[in-house]
């Protein structure tokens, strides 16, 4: 039986997001959580019935693309299986349909580049650069690189995750939005700076800094509960990097050799801090791209 595989990693917020320039840019990084998705020939079935409007809209884009018959969809299934926590700001959605869009490729032998899948899925919604395998500054309403950074010096990651979800679209849609936006352009511009030299010079201080200044003043859009709370804790037990998700309600905190993280997780764990972040765990940092699993 025929059979297309799909794998897409989510993300732990992003390490800055805001205005760059004449546009809005974020700059994110993959976690070892993923979405999968498998379509395979199964008679008189309908794959329409099982995937979500974003889901089907991006396949049927592939379908129209490569001049593939729309109705050949009537005989197929699928399955979607995911990793990612939803509406936490770690990419959950984009990864579904990234994961659906690699079954697509596979299924019918065809091959589209990060850069076609992602100018793609920005036409859908704004996205996010983990189809690129590589963290870059991104723009998630064109789906476009702007600039290709490298990888992390950072290994792994530990997660403070709430119960409290928020639905990005509902706050990208606020009149607010782009105002505050505006108002945070000159730390967010510094940040990218930083974020960039801190990079090319592999200067996790750089990265550190940047971070948290894209954090902070991403305080007037939404509030990071404890956040400077976080940043103190963290000081103390020689962390990496300390992130946000910018439109969401996850918190990262790189975990460098030097750090501590037996004395980090008690720190947190036992303060009020584990009040707001009911799930602590450690993930190991990946590179983004589609890929195919059997």
């Amino acid at each position: 039986m025929k059979s297309g595989f799909g794998v897409c990693p989510g993300t732990c917020g992003e390490l800055v997001q805001g205005l760059m320039a004449k546009g809005e840019y974020i700059s994110s990084y993959c976690i070892d959580l993923y979405s999968k998705a498998k379509i395979f020939e199964k008679s008189n079935s309908d794959i329409k019935n099982k995937l979500g409007k974003k889901s089907l809209t991006a396949i049927e884009m592939i379908l129209d693309r490569f001049s593939i018959d729309k109705n050949s969809l009537n005989n197929l299934d699928i399955e979607i299986t995911s990793q990612i926590p939803k509406g936490k700001g770690m990419a959950s959605s984009t990864a579904d349909i990234g994961a659906c869009i690699m079954a697509t490729l596979d299924f019918y032998d065809i091959y589209m580049s990060p850069e076609e899948i992602s100018d793609m899925v920005a036409k859908i919604e704004p996205t996010d650069s983990i189809y690129y395998p590589e963290v870059c500054i991104f723009d998630p309403l064109k789906g476009q690189k702007k600039i290709s950074l490298g990888y992390l010096p950072i290994e792994k990651v530990l997660i403070l995750e709430p119960n409290l979800k928020i639905n990005t679209v509902s706050i990208r849609a606020s009149k607010q939005y782009y105002d505050k936006l505006n108002k945070n352009k000159i730390f967010t511009e510094t940040a990218f700076k930083m974020l960039k030299k801190g990079f090319k010079k592999e200067d996790l201080r750089l990265i550190k800094s940047a971070c948290e200044n894209s954090a902070l003043a991403n305080e007037s859009i939404k509030n990071t509960p404890f956040l400077r709370n976080l940043i103190e804790c963290a000081n103390k037990c020689d962390y990496g990097f300390l992130n946000i998700a910018h439109t969401g309600t996850v918190v990262g905190i790189g975990i460098s050799q030097k750090t501590d993280l037996e004395k980090l997780t008690y720190e947190i764990t036992n303060s009020d801090i584990s009040k707001i972040y009911k799930k602590i765990y450690l993930c190991d940092v990946v590179r983004g791209g589609l890929r195919k699993e059997g």
